[in-house]
């Protein structure tokens, strides 16, 4: 159970300090940088899905570890192992998505509860910084037309 748990909380820290410099990243790209307001949110959307795969992954690969490596839970349903699998189930978790075709059990259940709550945070963060941009934008963009 502490394997599950400190895991989870190492995931939870390494995922919200990725998505924070990315963020920060982003923000650098200013209105100045980029005139047209379509593309510098096309970029945003795009790397941010990069981030949010890559943090995916991270679970996924966790979920391995845990299952097949460190033996501290499995899954069951329709779960053949795979690792495509394990990126399914992480991000049907990350999204609280919740289909229920792959069902954690053991203390893997934890570490996915955590991944859905992470994810659901750093989703809405992510779309409130699309929002600050497109805010951003679109105020710069009108005082140029004035």
């Amino acid at each position: 159970m502490l394997i599950a748990i400190v895991s989870g909380f190492a995931l939870v820290g390494l995922t919200s300090f990725m998505h924070f410099h990315a963020l920060h990243a982003l923000s650098r790209l200013g209105p100045e940088t980029e005139p047209r307001t379509d593309r510098r949110v096309l970029y945003c959307v795009l790397a941010l899905f990069g981030v949010h795969a890559v943090q995916v992954l991270l679970y996924a690969c966790a979920l391995w570890l845990a299952s097949d490596v460190l033996s501290i839970g499995s899954f069951s349903g329709v779960h053949s192992g795979s690792a495509l699998d394990f990126f399914y189930i992480s991000i049907v978790s990350y999204t609280s998505l919740g289909i229920g075709d792959i069902i954690p059990t053991g203390h893997t259940r934890l570490i996915v509860g955590l991944e859905a709550l992470n994810g659901l945070l750093l989703i809405t963060w992510s779309a409130s910084f699309l929002y600050m941009v497109m805010e951003r934008q679109w105020r710069s963009r009108d005082i140029r037309e004035l």
